[in-house]
């Protein structure tokens, strides 16, 4: 008999062009080819084993409760939108008091400031096992006892990865009506102010080069200035991209460098999915030390270019004279199932 996974977020709906709900809808993906699956969320598209149910923020709901009584779930995993907030702790501590029995997963992408007794109470009501890509969470969590394990995500290989024909980059770039010899400099994600995008004006002018933004369709309501920032952006010769892309990869395969300016640990999740992305697709990076990307990836084989925004005009001129094909070798294919194999691990030992 398969056993019974409950999988509850607060959002399931497309586009899946974001790092939370592209990692949420991979796992509900991932977790329909061996388990009877039941997806249950606040707000999304009801479908074959995915029930919308409208309750308040934190799930308390009748509706909610017989219907997880009813499923019987042998494991519950709760994927919160809002990452390590207290509420999120609240949620987890509920959504389990409805079903005692199940073992109880909880994943956060990111840290959340909360205040010592919330922390001190999450510490208190957690029983189970919380997954986290970043180092800071998990270092929080170790301090207050919580059950933990940091893990890598998982990255669509077969999506994204290298174009090895050389004319597939003049190809794309025709047909995003972006200029074919300009050394393309993207970056991927939310269009607001915790992202550090001013950093990147003035890179066109110094290094010549073209700056691409693909904005997030899923842009979060606390983006104050976005208006601002975004006329700013264009005003410098950025060139912005904001409708939804059904082949996101292609953005990557056309560019020659990625680039990932943030600094705000609250800012994007601990992994950055589009730098695993972009070196899936043989692209070198140019981050900030950002998270746990050092710690799985170290330099990826010279692919992954640390420094301080101030310095990525040095470092750009030194990647432009760097061949591409240096940089095609990566880890990504070592680490890429970390995240599947451990929860996989976890729900096959349960008795």
């Amino acid at each position: 008999m398969k056993r019974k996974v409950l999988l509850v977020t607060e959002f399931l709906n497309a586009p899946y062009d974001e790092g939370i709900k592209k990692t949420v809808f991979g796992l509900f993906k991932e977790l329909e080819r061996t388990y009877e699956v039941l997806v249950i969320c606040r707000f999304g598209n009801p479908g074959e084993n995915i029930e919308v149910i409208d309750t308040n923020p934190l799930f308390l709901s009748r509706r909610l409760y017989h219907k997880i009584n009813h499923f019987k779930p042998d494991v519950t995993i709760y994927f919160p939108f809002q990452s390590s907030t207290f509420a999120s702790y609240l949620r987890q501590y509920i959504l389990r008091s409805f079903s005692i029995s199940a073992i109880s997963i909880f994943i956060a992408l990111q840290p959340k400031v909360i205040k010592k007794w919330q922390n001190y109470l999450a510490s208190v009501l957690f029983q189970g096992i919380a997954l986290t890509p970043s180092q800071t969470l998990s270092a929080q969590w170790n301090s207050i006892g919580m059950h933990n394990y940091l893990i890598p995500l998982n990255t669509d290989l077969e999506k994204f990865s290298i174009q090895k024909e050389e004319k597939i980059k003049s190809i794309l770039r025709e047909k995003y009506e972006l200029p074919l010899d300009a050394f393309i400099v993207s970056h991927m994600g939310h269009l607001n102010e915790g992202r550090n995008l001013r950093s990147l004006i003035g890179l066109k002018a110094n290094n010549n080069c073209q700056i691409v933004l693909v904005s997030s369709s899923s842009t979060p309501s606390d983006a104050i200035g976005t208006n601002v920032l975004r006329r700013e952006l264009i005003d410098a010769g950025i060139i912005i991209i904001d409708r939804t892309l059904e082949h996101i990869e292609e953005i990557y395969q056309l560019s020659d460098l990625y680039i990932f300016p943030v600094l705000n640990e609250n800012s994007s999740i601990g992994m950055p999915l589009s730098i695993l992305e972009a070196r899936a697709c043989g692209i070198p990076v140019l981050t900030t030390d950002y998270g746990s990307v050092r710690h799985y990836f170290d330099d990826d084989f010279g692919g992954i270019f640390y420094t301080e925004p101030d310095n990525f005009a040095a470092i750009i001129d030194r990647i432009r004279s760097l061949k591409i094909k240096e940089f095609t070798k990566s880890k990504i294919h070592d680490i890429n199932n970390i995240f599947y194999n451990k929860i996989h691990q976890i729900i096959n030992a349960v008795e």
